[in-house]
């Protein structure tokens, strides 16, 4: 890393006060909450004080788009 990532990081940092500290098991259960809800990346941002691309990152790694969708009916199954 040179000075340019440093600052880079630092800028980001500023704008976001959580950006590349680890997650909590408070911020899990924020984000988990604000997905279910359905509540946009864009106000996840606010309330958690990370980067939409860390928002994303950390929705792929809990798979949480994958148990939305087995917890939600399909159209087919809703006829029966």
């Amino acid at each position: 890393m040179d000075q340019e990532d440093f600052d880079a990081i630092k800028k980001i940092k500023k704008e976001n006060k959580q950006a590349f500290n680890p997650w909590s098991r408070k911020d899990d259960d924020v984000l988990i909450n604000c997905f279910f809800d359905g509540i946009p990346v864009g106000e996840m941002v606010i309330k958690l004080k990370r980067t939409k691309g860390a928002i994303r990152a950390r929705i792929r790694k809990m798979e949480l788009i994958h148990i939305k969708k087995k917890a939600s009916p399909t159209p087919d199954s809703s006829k029966k």
